[in-house]
Formats: structure tokens, C-alpha cells, sequence
């Protein structure tokens, strides 16, 4: 049967209107992993382990994983903590786009959507930065995050992929390309701002579309002794925590309860180990989490499936 013009044209407008409001509704409504379920201080992690940025075990997962956190720089007496990064790990069998994803150790991440950042003044040196547009991350692959580009080439002889700073006087030359800084009010420079604190500290890996009311929990790290809390404790999001974001609708979304107790993610604590030994590095498959009712995405993010048309229209209908 052929169309007239004018259905066609209602047709294709209903589609792009699907493409445009699908990934915000469709993320809200599966659920997914609740990150603060899963027991990071087991054998799934070397909480005292040599930097090995780049590389690592091949472990499995279904999203994006953070693989290990170089809290304590690289073992280099001339560099310490000037060299601490973040490293991502893709175990799915896709290319990720990487530019709506976002680092932070700052418990104020989850409110993102209602200004467009994230206040950290009463965070202190904590920090909050957006991946760059065109960023992604091949299947299999590494990426490493470097606080400090220039510093992080001088000790290692390599270039990160991405950086936060380059604070050095001069800056280095570095092909690390620069992450967003979607954080204001900022209690100063680095690396009063934006470096981890090495006793006990978190980093959420999450991402947002730009539109939703909420954040997608995509993976957790957490280090540092038992039984902590204060400034640096993750945060806990609960169902009362409701917030309206930038797109049409002016109806508050609320967040799912994050795990009744996240004790789980602190039952091991160690000493903080000396600069270049100071790692939290994934070595086994991530433990398990709950799926249902959780702030996560099952599967790390719209696919390139669900970034398609129709898989916008079969996403919100499985």
C-alpha cells in the first residue's frame, strides 16, 4: 500500500519524536544494577597492587567497569601523588560512546541534571568531569584517566588518554585529550581541587543524556579502612530523592533506593600503602548486584542498537 505524502511526513515526524524522548524514558523505567550492592572489598579486587595502567585482566561485565584507581600515583619518588588516575575497562563486545559518561568522587553527582553540574564546595578537593564529545571506547579496551596529564606523562614516558589538569608550570606537552569540568564552586586550583583523598574515597563512573530528571549509576569504586564514613562516604540515593531536569515535562523523577546497607563495600580495611602501590585494581569478574529497582543501567548505557530509530521504539516497548 503506498502512503500519501502527508502520512508519511506524520510518520516520520512521530519516529524522530520517539528517537528524541526514548533514551530518558526508557532509562528511567528498566532499572538496572545497584551499584552499592556489590561487595568491592572481596576477591574481585588487589586492594594493594603495583599501577598497571593500560593493561589488566580481562574480566567479564555487561557494562563499563572502572578497573582500577591509582590513588597513590605511580611508584616514582620525584612524582607521587601528582600521577593519579582513574582507568575504564569496556568487556562488552560494542564501541561505547563515552561522551555522556562522567567521573566523580563527589557525593553531589546524582544532582547533575537540575543545573547542569555539580556544586562541590562542601566537598573540598573532590571533582566532577564529563568525557569529551567524539570520546569512546573500543571493545576489550583501556582507557586511563589521568588527574594530571603533564605530570602523568613525565613519571610514566606515556600520555593518559584523558586528563582533568595540566598544572605544571609550564604545562607538558601531552596528547591526553582534556575531560569537561562540569563542577562549580570550587574551593580553589589543583590540586586543592580535584584530586582524591588517599585514606578512603570513592569514584562513581555514571552518565546522563542531558534530558532525564536522573543520573545512571554505571560502576563504583570505593577504598580505604572499615566501618569509615563523613565527607567521603558514597552516597546513598533514596526513593525521596526527587529532582526535575531539563527536559519538557515538569514532573519530578525520583531516584530508587540504593542498597538499605552499604556496609558490604567496607568490610576489609587496610593500610593506605605507599606511593605507586596505592591501586584499587579489578583483578576477577565484577560481583554480583541486584538488578531490580536499581539507579543503574543494565547494560552500561544506550546501545548503538537503542541510539537507532527503531531500537529508540523497541527499548521502550520490550
Amino acid at each position: 500500500m503506498k502512503l500519501h505524502k502527508s502520512a508519511t511526513f506524520l510518520m516520520m515526524a512521530l519516529v524522530i519524536c520517539f528517537a528524541l524522548t526514548v533514551p530518558a524514558m526508557a532509562q528511567q523505567s528498566i532499572g538496572g544494577h545497584d551499584e552499592t550492592t556489590e561487595n568491592h572489598t572481596l576477591a574481585q579486587w588487589a586492594p594493594v597492587a603495583p599501577a598497571t595502567p593500560g593493561t589488566g585482566p580481562v574480566v567479564a561485565g555487561v557494562h563499563l567497569l572502572i578497573s582500577e584507581v591509582g590513588y597513590r600515583g605511580l611508584n616514582s619518588a620525584t612524582c607521587a601523588d601528582s600521577t593519579e588516575f582513574v582507568e575504564i575497562y569496556n568487556p562488552t563486545s560494542l564501541t561505547v560512546d563515552l561522551s555522556k559518561y562522567y567521573l566523580s568522587d563527589v557525593s553531589a553527582y546524582s544532582t547533575l541534571p537540575v543545573a547542569g553540574n555539580v556544586d562541590i564546595l562542601a566537598a573540598g578537593s573532590d571533582f566532577a568531569f564529563k568525557f569529551p564529545l567524539g570520546a569512546t571506547i573500543p571493545a576489550g579496551a583501556y582507557k586511563v584517566i589521568a588527574i594530571d596529564g603533564g605530570r602523568y606523562k613525565r613519571c610514566a614516558g606515556m600520555d593518559a588518554d584523558f586528563m582533568f589538569f595540566n598544572a605544571g608550570t609550564p604545562p607538558m606537552v601531552t596528547t591526553a585529550v582534556p575531560m569537561v569540568d562540569v563542577s562549580t564552586n570550587k574551593p580553589g586550583t589543583y590540586p586543592t581541587y580535584g584530586s582524591f583523598t588517599n585514606s578512603f574515597e570513592f569514584v562513581w563512573l555514571f552518565f546522563w543524556d542531558g534530558i532525564s530528571d536522573l543520573v545512571c549509576d554505571v560502576d563504583l569504586v570505593y577504598w580505604g579502612p572499615s566501618g569509615s564514613s563523613g565527607a567521603n562516604w558514597p552516597v546513598r540515593k533514596l526513593i525521596t530523592t526527587c529532582q526535575d531536569g531539563p527536559d519538557a515535562g515538569a514532573i519530578a523523577s525520583c531516584y530508587n533506593n540504593d542498597a538499605a546497607n552499604v556496609s558490604p563495600l567496607f568490610t576489609r580495611g587496610f593500610v593506605v600503602p605507599a606511593s605507586g602501590s596505592g591501586t584499587r585494581q579489578r583483578v576477577t569478574a565484577e560481583g554480583a548486584e541486584t538488578l531490580a529497582a536499581g539507579n543503574g543501567c543494565i547494560s552500561g548505557g544506550p546501545t548503538p542498537i537503542e541510539n537507532s530509530t527503531w531500537g529508540n521504539i523497541k527499548t521502550l516497548y520490550r
